[in-house]
């Protein structure tokens, strides 16, 4: 096994760690929390080569399909999926798919705030597909209740993405850099 194949491996055991934490940093409310999951879940498509990313949300989804509780508010099992929040969980995928094809080069401060929106709006619309029909709503109450309201934190915690994400990505450059 290559020193990279180890790094990615171990930052993404790391990165598993904190977003099953910031699932747990909840703010309730009516239908769906608010949690720092897409702080997390940004942090792995900001970080992570797609491989990897894909693969630590994977394990995520499957630990709380298997019953686990590391979704929000302590929740786990098949039953998360077809609950209000399930979209949103799916989303994390889409979140994954569009921030990493949009960072495959890692250009600038601007592309992974770019990135991150693109990647956090497009996770907060999954939700509100998910919302629209597990609850027999139009898509603009879906909307309105499931993607309106998470606008502004998801843009904050984007941001919080970015400053971290430039923060530690000299430390995985010059690791990587190390390690060939």
């Amino acid at each position: 096994m290559t020193k990279e194949k180890m790094f990615y491996i171990c930052t993404s055991g790391i990165l598993l760690a904190f977003l099953i934490i910031c699932s747990q940093l909840t703010i309730p409310l009516p239908l769906i929390p608010l949690t720092l999951q897409t702080l997390a879940v940004g942090l792995i498509a900001t970080l992570l080569p797609m491989r990897y990313a894909l693969e630590t949300i994977g394990v995520y989804l499957l630990l709380g399909a298997l019953g686990l509780p590391v979704f929000a508010n302590f929740k786990g099992g098949p039953a998360v999926f077809l609950s209000p929040t399930g979209g949103y969980l799916v989303g994390f995928i889409v979140y994954i798919l569009v921030t990493c094809a949009l960072l495959k080069n890692r250009n600038g401060l601007f592309l992974i705030m770019l990135a991150n929106l693109c990647g956090a709006f497009l996770q907060l619309l999954c939700g509100s597909l998910g919302l629209m029909f597990l609850t027999d709503v139009s898509f603009l109450t879906a909307f309105l209740t499931g993607t309106f309201p998470f606008l502004v934190p998801g843009l904050i915690k984007v941001c919080l993405v970015v400053l971290i994400a430039r923060a530690v990505e000299p430390n995985f450059a010059k690791h990587l850099a190390e390690s060939k």
